[in-house]
């Protein structure tokens, strides 16, 4: 089914190449990095206050990692219904609506520390998820008037922005519960989620007001159309169908999983081994550093060497980080901080180089559908990454959850290079 996108563009002001354009390019970005900026940090204040909040209402480790990948499964569930937004009433009406459902949802997550009820903070952070959905989707806006060349480089500018915000979301989350409140208490809690409402309300307020002339109304003008295809998960065969979309697709889904599934357990194992609330979320805090951080270099050797070839670097160094997590005892940080923060980095190569790879692959009536879908899939495996996190911590051990997160990334390395050789050889023989 195709929608018709309602709003005007004007976008024979901004015709391709032109001064204007390429103005109307830099400002769009601008205006996304200062909604992912307050979107990351609510959401990362969220995540990292959701399991240690759980982890004292429950007892259980499974339903402390569950609260946490509630963000994730939240995720998963507004990416479709966020994308139908978009594609009827474009980027703008999307992005704002996301952060301003997280915004109720850090609201209830603050209740939930006050009345000690696990029910309200797990519905909370399932509303909560709906940000990250919307911060998800901003690269993709801030792709919509790239060219061929810089494409990797704009997604990871908007990426890179959620540097600021997401780095200093665990630090200043668990730092106000650890220095303004009772360490023992719920009530404490209620802080970070405090400061994550207003950040959320924030992010909405600026993309509804600034991001005029919306840009994809303007790259649909372009394209002498205003419809683009509902989303629809029937598009993950498309995607798997297309020889390069197909390996974008298992880099995001993979990383996703090996990323959630270390992340989500990592502060549990940390406070099993007596380390300050401070020094966990220093350890968050450099692991989403090596998210977000150096997500402009990695666009540039995107733009520059292909993204497949960076999608099988980015499996490498989860490997080497998830292997160091899983070496080291619960009351050491080194290894941990060391450890997340590769994983962080790997990650970002998988997902810049999966973005770009995937926005290129398909004309503009499907792009909202098919990134939509990616995303969806994406989240979808790292909440079940995230849920079997808890109980593999339960049954096993910390360091057998993250061996297998290095053998996951070992499998996404060795996919990625038969697909790269296949598709080169391919390649090879229409050219030859």
């Amino acid at each position: 089914m195709v929608q018709s996108l309602s709003e005007g563009s004007g976008g024979a002001a901004y015709l391709p190449g032109s001064p204007e354009r390429d103005e109307l390019a830099r400002r769009t970005i601008r205006v996304l990095q200062l909604g992912v900026i307050p979107g990351g940090l609510a959401m990362t204040a969220s995540f990292s206050a959701s399991t240690l909040l759980a982890d004292q209402m429950t007892g259980s480790e499974t339903k402390a990692s569950l609260a946490a990948v509630c963000l994730s499964i939240g995720g998963t569930l507004a990416g479709i219904p966020l994308a139908a937004l978009m594609a009827r009433r474009g980027r703008r009406a999307g992005l704002s609506a996301g952060y301003f459902v997280g915004a109720i949802g850090a609201t209830l997550a603050l209740l939930s520390a006050f009345m000690g009820r696990y029910s309200v903070l797990v519905f909370g952070m399932v509303l909560i998820g709906t940000g990250q959905a919307a911060n998800l989707a901003a690269r993709y806006a801030g792709a919509d008037l790239a060219t061929d060349e810089n494409r990797a480089r704009s997604i990871s500018l908007v990426l890179w922005a959620s540097t600021v915000g997401s780095v200093l979301g665990p630090t200043v989350a668990l730092g106000l519960k650890s220095v303004f409140a009772d360490t023992e208490g719920l009530s404490g809690f209620a802080l970070p989620y405090a400061l994550a409402l207003g950040l959320f309300g924030l992010g909405a307020v600026n993309i509804w007001r600034r991001l005029r002339p919306d840009p994809l109304h303007v790259v649909a003008a372009d394209a002498g159309s205003t419809s683009v295809k509902l989303p629809s998960l029937a598009e993950a065969g498309r995607i798997l169908a297309h020889p390069v979309a197909s390996i974008a697709l298992i880099g995001m889904m993979l990383s996703q999983a090996v990323m959630v599934g270390v992340m989500t357990v990592s502060p549990i194992h940390m406070s099993q081994g007596g380390q300050n609330p401070l020094i966990i979320g220093i350890m968050l805090s450099l692991h989403i550093a090596g998210m977000f951080a150096f997500s402009p270099y990695v666009g540039w050797l995107v733009d520059r060497v292909g993204g497949q070839i960076v999608i099988v670097a980015g499996a490498l160094v989860l490997t080497v980080g998830a292997v160091m997590a899983a070496n080291t005892d619960a009351e050491h940080a080194t290894g941990l901080l060391s450890g997340l923060f590769l994983i962080g980095i790997g990650w970002s190569c998988c997902v810049v180089s999966a973005s770009s790879l995937l926005t290129a692959s398909f004309p503009l009536e499907r792009r909202v559908s098919v990134q939509a879908t990616a995303d969806v899939l994406m989240t979808a495996l790292g909440a079940a990454a995230g849920v079997s996190s808890g109980l593999a911590v339960e049954h096993r051990s910390y360091a057998d959850l993250a061996s297998w997160g290095a053998w996951v990334a070992v499998a996404l390395g060795i996919a990625a290079v038969v697909m790269l050789v296949r598709n080169f050889r391919v390649t090879r023989r229409f050219t030859a």
